[in-house]
């Protein structure tokens, strides 16, 4: 998942002015950490809907900040000795076997719940990176 976040320019230019470069970026990744767990919890909520033994809620994992193409990229997704990021995959896509398309109960739901929180993390982000401009 990865989401753009629209009106942040004015408030990273402010913060880049007030802090450099160094500590805006530390800013960022700080802002972005909880929106990440935010993120991680709706996913997890999500998943439990359709769960079996419960290892794929357990898998949820949110990843470290990382700079890639110039930004900081934060990911959630599946990772443990189960091996669950792979039937996710096939859970919210479906999958064919043997010509009958299938499609499961977890059908479209996460991109149905990246679509319901975008607009709360998005608003996490910015609130976070505000009260670093106080």
């Amino acid at each position: 998942m990865s989401v753009e976040i629209k009106g942040m320019d004015e408030i990273l230019n402010k913060l880049q002015q007030k802090l450099g470069d160094r500590k805006l970026n530390a800013a960022e990744k700080a802002a972005l950490k909880p929106a990440g767990e935010y993120v991680k919890n709706e996913v997890k909520q999500t998943v439990a809907l359709f769960r079996d033994t419960g290892a794929t809620e357990d898998e949820v994992v949110v990843g470290t900040v990382r700079k890639r193409g110039g930004e900081n990229v934060l990911r959630v997704g599946w990772n443990g000795p189960k091996g669950r990021y792979a039937l996710v995959h096939l859970n919210e896509f479906g999958y064919t076997r043997y010509g009958k398309h299938y499609t499961p109960r977890g059908f479209g739901k996460l991109q149905a719940t990246y679509d319901k929180v975008r607009p709360q993390y998005q608003a996490l982000v910015k609130a976070t990176l505000k009260g670093q401009l106080l």
